[in-house]
């Protein structure tokens, strides 16, 4: 009977102390009016360790110190990425496990090093963001400076899928496979590494979430073929099968490209390549799947509208 007492004793104690708990909101919004949030500072003064601040379009004038493991997320509500503009040109990241990703950052017109606009004091995740140049930021330790995971998105009428760095506006490696990601990674210093940089500001890159509406959208032209690639790796024996409109699409061609490595098993991409036949809009369905089983791994769906 003790030890039963004692249960109950321990279960409501764990009760009590979920209620007292402050509940942690799943976002919270910032934007420049009629959000309840105008300044971000306050939101991250309100916010819970691991909660997201979503920041809407807007240009937002002031300094910033982020001391919480919290997501500060950029997010294009159609007026464009929001701006940050720190008053003294200083937005200090010191949470390790902090996250800004989605921004234009407007730096000094004086870019030397110490006078940069976000300065990294304990380690954090920076991507998809758009710098004037790596003298923008000043790295006290070392920092991640793109996606851990790979990422959908759109770039130049191509679907793809790879980890995403930063913009840097004075890189000036190459793109030979035309992917959007630089070939040789932007180094800030000897320990900071953006090992895909972005080729073109991060707007140009169409990715579910970074925009308010999330669809993955293609415009293409009356003729003028367009290409869809998706990660793949037949050697699982699952492949991709493209359901589509046959009046307002054809199906050009289709190949599998290995990646450039000899390891067994390796993937690579499946290439889709359609020429629009008519103007109007249209879906593209993938299924990513063995031919054998009903089981799906994956699926992709594409918007398209034509113009002539």
């Amino acid at each position: 009977m003790a030890d039963y007492k004692r249960f109950c004793i321990a279960i409501l104690a764990i009760l009590m102390l979920l209620i007292l708990l402050p509940e942690a909101q799943a976002e919270i919004r910032v934007c420049p009016k009629d959000c309840g949030n105008s300044s971000i500072q306050d939101a991250l003064n309100a916010s819970l360790p691991n909660e997201t601040i979503a920041v809407e379009s807007g240009t937002y004038r002031e300094d910033i110190f982020v001391g919480k493991p919290v997501t500060v997320r950029g997010v294009d509500t159609g007026e464009g990425r929001p701006l940050l503009v720190p008053k003294k040109g200083r937005l200090i990241l010191a949470a390790r496990g902090a996250t800004l990703r989605g921004f234009e950052i407007s730096g000094p017109e004086n870019l030397d090093y110490g006078n940069c606009t976000i300065e990294v004091v304990l380690p954090a995740n920076i991507y998809l963001n758009d710098f004037a140049g790596s003298k923008s930021v000043c790295p006290d330790v070392p920092a991640s400076w793109n996606s851990s995971y790979a990422i959908n998105y759109q770039f130049n009428s191509r679907v793809m899928r790879s980890r995403l760095g930063n913009y840097w506006a004075d890189y000036t490696g190459e793109d030979e496979n035309a992917d959007g990601i630089g070939d040789e990674p932007k180094v800030i210093d000897d320990v900071n590494i953006d090992y895909y940089p972005l080729m073109q500001p991060a707007e140009d890159y169409r990715i579910s979430g970074e925009r308010e509406i999330e669809m993955e959208l293609i415009r293409a032209k009356v003729n003028v073929p367009f290409t869809i690639s998706l990660p793949a790796n037949p050697t699982t024996a699952y492949e991709w099968n493209a359901d589509y409109d046959y009046y307002l699409l054809n199906l050009t061609s289709s190949q599998f490209e290995r990646m450039p490595t000899r390891a067994i098993g390796a993937g690579g991409t499946s290439v889709f390549v359609f020429t629009p036949l008519r103007p109007g809009k249209t879906t593209i369905h993938f299924v990513y799947k063995r031919s054998w089983e009903n089981i799906v791994a994956d699926t992709r769906t594409i918007h398209v509208e034509i113009t002539v």
